[in-house]
Order: C-alpha cells, then structure tokens, then sequence
C-alpha cells in the first residue's frame, strides 16, 4: 500500500490493515463504538412497575419509570461481570457497574454487538480485585469496519446461524433432559422389581428376600459381634414401610444397617498436619452422585489407627455427609480401589456390605427417585446446612429381592446406563461443536469471509472520513472526581 495512501486515510493505518477485503478499513472502537458510563441507581430508589429495565453487568435487574440509554443501545459490563455484552431494544437505565454505547453512523449496532462479542473483552480485564474493564484500554482495540451496507447483511447472516445454532441446541437440550428422564425411570423401576416383574413369572427364584436377610443376620449374629454399634444395630426397631412403595411378594424390605457396616471418616485437623506418615484421603468434592472424582487429591496425616478404621476397600459405598443444597445431601459413589491406600475423611461416610452385589445395588437404589426422597426426608438441616449422621444412614431402608434377581437388574441397569452415558457424552461432544461453530461464524464474518463483498458499495474509509468531517470526536472526559481546578480528570 502507498504511505501517501495512508497518511491520507488515518484508519487504514492501523496493525493488520493490508489483510482486510475491498472496501474495509480498522478503527478503534472509542471512534465507532464510544461507551459512556452508566448511572447509580439503588435498589430503594427503582420503581419495580416501571417499563424501562435496569441493566448491569449481569444482565436486567430490575425496572424503573424513567431511562438514561436511548433505544437500540449496547450495554458493556464494567464491573463484576466485566466485558459482558448485551443489546437492547428498549430504553433502559444501565447502573454504574456498566457502560452503554448508541454508537455511530459509522457501524450498524448489531454488527457492532456481534464483534464486541467476538472479541471477548472479558480478557481485557487487568484489575487486581473485581473484575473490571477500562475504558481507556477498550478505547484503542481495533475493530474491523467494512461498508455500511456490508454490515448490515453480515449482521443478519449472523443472527440467521446463530437461530439455527440455537434451535439445535434446543434439541439437543430436551434429548438430554429425556435421556435423564430415562435414567430416573430405569432405575425406579429396577429397584422396586418392575423391571424384570415378567422374568420372576417364569423364572421365581427359590430364595426370597427375607431368606437373604435372614442368612445375613445369622452369620452376623454367629460371628465376632465386636462393636457396640453392630449389637444396637441386631435391636434396633423395625423399619416403618407405609411411606415405602410396594415390593414384590418374594422381596423385603431391609436398612442399611441390617446389610452393612456403617463407619465415618477423620477429622481434619492441626495436630494431623505433623503427621509423617500421609494417605491420600478423599474430600465432598471427589463424590459425585454415581462417581468420583479424583483430579484433584489431597493427603492427610494418620496414625496406624486411622488406617484400619477409615482405609477404604473395594466395593465401599461412599456418601456425603453434609451439603448446603437439599438436591446435594447424599450424593454417593462406589469406590473401586481407584488410588492404594486411600482414607476418608468424616464428611464421607462409608457403608460396607456383607455381600458384594448390595453395595452396587444400593448405590442404584439411593441413585433413584424414592431412595433419593428417603435420603433428603431424614437430612437435618441447621442454618442453611443439610446434613446426615451415622445412625440415619443406618437407618436408611434398602429393598433387597433374591440375589440371582439381583444380579440380573444390576446387568440390566449397567447395559442401559451405558448406553444412556455414551448418547449423553454424544451431545456434550455437539454442544461443544455448536460452541467452536459460533466462534469460527463470528471469526469468518470478521475477516469477510463470511459473505461476498459487493464492489458498488461506499467503502468504510470514505464513511469514516465524512464522519469525522462533519462531527466532533467523541469526548474524552472520564465520570469521576475532580481535580484540585474543579475540573473533571480526563479518560
């Protein structure tokens, strides 16, 4: 390119400037995109039935009777959720932790709200506390500007995409909701013996369920009853079932402690932290609801004690003692002897059963919606925290059927399971491709590659030079305090 072409034409000057097509030209956005501060306006002070939203960084939190931005304006988060971009059509009154921009002749708005987005001003964020986002530094980012005309049919081809975009997420979102659907009637059904009611017409086993708790208790009973715990356990009440759904006529209905011993974990401690000798242990966050996750461990000091009473074994059922959120109390997990050596801590309790398909098939049962209603029915909760002891998850019931039914439900519900995980890793792979298909629209439609150019129309340096021609530069002063004169700092 000519340097006399240049000086003349100050908005081809800028970085990268020769890559663009025909007709476009950089600027920065203070020129084409000036923001202005938003205003404070406190809660108390908002009228909750007026017709103008209230918009900060976040998004529209609330209403009020009168506007500060015009219609069809850009609000830029400037605090807290610093670069966030949102466009409205309304008047709206955006508060202090935002910016909005009306624009300019210069840019047509949406194309402008499109490349604001693409741009991820999140990443300019150079605060060392709240998030925030300067103006001084957005002032001199480059933007893209081709003919006014182009803009307009870039703006619409992006909207028409991101539409279809969109509605292939819907769906995608609804199968994701069915498949869940699925997995929450999959299970109930298994649990409570509906699943396999035609296979017990043809193949009744010989064992019931009470048989089953029978044998357990007699081999508990003959063996080495050493604890306090499992001798209250052998006198402990009968379970109340009128609440529980109905069972086949060969199951029963059981706890947690008639099947299995129930053990919790360590305290965390100082004392603990000059310990030489260190186990992995696990925390809340590596039990998911139906696995674990073990990314991320940490180790903990304890003594030859601690390892015989929380090391954990093949086959434990894992299951979080307390949560602040009711939906979260319980969540449990099987551990499958992933790390050696591994301890729990006391927010981990552990259930370990008698015989081995109970633990997985209670994992199944508490996974499912009535074992999930017994869990959070007997969960405390003190100031916000909902939590579970020792003695109600021994007290949690357990439906147990004949051992040969049960192995075959827990067949049926891992083939199943599987197949409903492989279709949901499926989608997650989808969304994940309708994400980078967004990015590489908005990278395409900003590097003109998204549309043909038409050569009749007015290149954007032209519209830039009349621009700057016929209106004054956009003020540099900056909202904030004054200087010793009185006169506000500028930007």
């Amino acid at each position: 390119m000519d340097p006399m072409e240049v000086e003349a034409h100050p908005h081809l000057a800028a970085d990268g400037a020769s890559g663009l097509p025909t007709g476009w030209c950089w600027t920065d956005l203070r020129t084409v995109l000036p923001l202005n501060y938003g205003k404070a306006l406190p809660e108390r002070s908002r009228s909750s039935c007026g017709s103008f939203p209230v918009i900060g960084s976040s998004g529209v939190v609330g209403s009020h009777e009168e506007a500060l931005a015009p219609a069809r304006c850009i609000i830029v988060g400037r605090k807290g959720s610093a670069g966030s971009v949102f466009i409205s059509e309304r008047p709206s009154w955006p508060i202090d932790t935002a910016y909005y921009t009306a624009g300019t002749p210069a840019v047509h708005l949406r194309y402008g709200y499109w490349y604001l987005t693409y741009r991820k001003l999140e990443q300019l964020d150079q605060s060392t506390a709240i998030p925030s986002l300067s103006r001084d530094i957005y002032d001199v980012q480059k933007i893209p500007v081709p003919p006014l005309a182009e803009q307009r049919r870039i703006a619409e081809r992006i909207d028409a995409l991101f539409a279809e975009i969109a509605e292939g997420e819907a769906s995608l979102h609804e199968a994701k909701i069915g498949l869940e659907v699925l997995r929450r009637s999959l299970l109930k059904a298994a649990v409570t013996g509906e699943l396999t009611r035609e296979w017990r017409e043809t193949n009744m086993p010989a064992e019931t369920g009470r048989d089953l708790l029978k044998q357990i208790r007699a081999e508990r009973s003959a063996g080495k009853l050493k604890s306090a715990r499992r001798k209250r356990a052998m006198n402990a009440r009968p379970l109340e079932v009128l609440d529980l759904p109905e069972l086949p006529s060969n199951w029963a209905w059981s706890t947690i402690r008639d099947i299995a011993d129930v053990i919790g974990g360590l305290t965390k401690n100082p004392a603990r932290e000059k310990m030489s000798d260190r186990a992995p242990y696990l925390r809340v966050a590596n039990v998911q609801a139906g696995s674990l996750d073990l990314s991320e461990m940490k180790k903990i000091g304890v003594t030859s004690d601690d390892r015989k009473r929380a090391s954990l074994r093949r086959d434990d059922l894992l299951i979080v003692e307390g949560n602040g959120s009711i939906d979260q109390i319980g969540r449990c997990a099987l551990w499958r002897e992933e790390i050696q050596g591994c301890v729990h801590q006391n927010h981990i309790i552990k259930a370990r059963f008698v015989r081995q398909p109970l633990s997985e098939w209670s994992l199944n049962w508490l996974l499912a919606p009535h074992g999930r209603q017994a869990i959070q029915a007997v969960a405390a909760s003190t100031s916000g925290l909902h939590t579970l002891s020792i003695s109600k998850i021994e007290a949690l019931p357990v439906p147990v059927g004949p051992l040969s039914e049960i192995a075959l439900i827990l067949r049926v519900i891992k083939d199943s399971l599987d197949v409903i995980d492989e279709t949901l890793e499926s989608i997650g792979s989808e969304e994940t491709n309708a994400a980078r298909l967004r990015q590489a629209v908005l990278k395409f439609a900003f590097e003109g590659k998204l549309l043909p150019q038409n050569p009749n129309d007015e290149p954007a340096s032209t519209l830039l030079d009349r621009i700057t021609r016929d209106h004054p530069k956009p003020s540099t002063w900056r909202r904030g305090r004054k200087s010793k004169t009185g006169a506000k700092r500028k930007a």
